[in-house]
């Protein structure tokens, strides 16, 4: 067997200061693509939005219950 990674000693040694536990901003931010697409934000649905979302929804529940053979008020004769 190998020498431990780490003593218990090792890490009362080196007590953790506040500059460690900050993260620093890079001095070259991320440009191309991808940067500043609003990715991560969210925004309120408009109307339209939530219409098409509860179209969509119907669509799916009723599709999905054709291939089960659930019960969707049609009846399926083989």
């Amino acid at each position: 067997m190998g020498q431990p990674l780490q003593s218990k000693n090792t890490a009362e040694q080196t007590p953790a200061t506040e500059n460690q536990t900050q993260q620093t901003v890079p001095e070259n931010p991320a440009t191309g693509a991808g940067v500043n697409t609003g990715a991560g934000t969210t925004r309120p649905k408009t109307a339209e939005e939530l219409e098409a979302d509860r179209l969509y929804e119907e669509r799916m529940e009723e599709e999905y219950a054709k291939r089960d053979g659930g019960s969707n008020g049609v009846a399926v004769f083989p």
